[in-house]
């Protein structure tokens, strides 16, 4: 499978390719079509190894579930509640396997699977990024995790989101801002270090050119900065409210 995953800079933007095996746990990456359902089968696979627990899958469109369908009927067969949002004509009904036709605004650009076990738990979530109607064209922002509380709190978004309670993928959000923000501490720690070490090795190389007090100011210049930047974490890490419907 030629899957492909970038890693995000502060912006969300695609900025260098991932290495698959160094993938970061919440940690959000930019996922082509096959790399996002390589994550999604490996989780579940999980489940079928595990054959004990639920599995909730949204799958955007109905159009997009025939490829995984013989999957979900084993998936169905093995674990106690498997469930497929998605909006359009529902498949018709296999055994346990339930398909949940919704057409939430806040639900459609996600592709996401989520799978709790008695003893293991694993989730991918992804929103898509750009408008391709083809799903081989689709690209995804998004991260995966095995924290138990993670994917409960996402779980509960989507079931808000469906019982018409929310418009909001809150804990996604959360997440991506937390992402957002420690890639940008990041980007702003390189270059004020990088802005310090050069005025350092001025400092050594150039003599009584540049006087200590010139690379004290650099170094204070640098510090305030980075001030003013700790100052808007409480902003920068912030998510949207759920906005609760009448």
């Amino acid at each position: 499978m030629d899957a492909s995953v970038w890693n995000t800079d502060e912006h969300g933007k695609p900025c260098s390719r991932a290495i698959a095996g160094d993938l970061l746990e919440n940690h959000f990456y930019h996922f082509d079509a096959d790399a996002i359902l390589a994550v999604c089968h490996a989780i579940e696979e999980m489940g079928l190894e595990e054959a004990n627990g639920t599995l909730l899958a949204a799958m955007q469109g109905f159009n997009h579930f025939e490829p995984h369908r013989e999957r979900y009927w084993q998936l169905a067969a093995t674990l106690a509640h498997v469930r497929v949002l998605a909006r359009g004509k529902q498949p018709p009904r296999h055994g346990h396997l339930k398909f949940v036709a919704t057409n939430r605004k806040a639900i459609e650009p996600f592709w996401a699977v989520l799978y709790e076990g008695q003893r293991r738990q694993a989730m991918l979530v992804g929103r898509q990024t750009n408008r391709a109607s083809a799903f081989e064209h689709k690209r995804f922002e998004g991260c995966y995790t095995f924290n138990r509380e993670l994917i409960a709190r996402v779980r509960q978004d989507l079931e808000q989101i469906l019982a018409g309670r929310t418009e909001c993928m809150r804990e996604f959000e959360r997440l991506l801002a937390i992402d957002r923000a420690a890639k940008k501490l990041k980007a702003e720690f390189a270059r004020e270090h990088q802005a310090v070490e050069s005025a350092l090795r001025k400092l050594q190389t150039a003599g009584d050119h540049y006087p200590p007090r010139q690379f004290e100011a650099v170094a204070r210049q640098s510090l305030n900065r980075l001030r003013r930047l700790t100052d808007r974490l409480p902003e920068l890490v912030g998510a949207p409210q759920s906005r609760l419907v009448a």
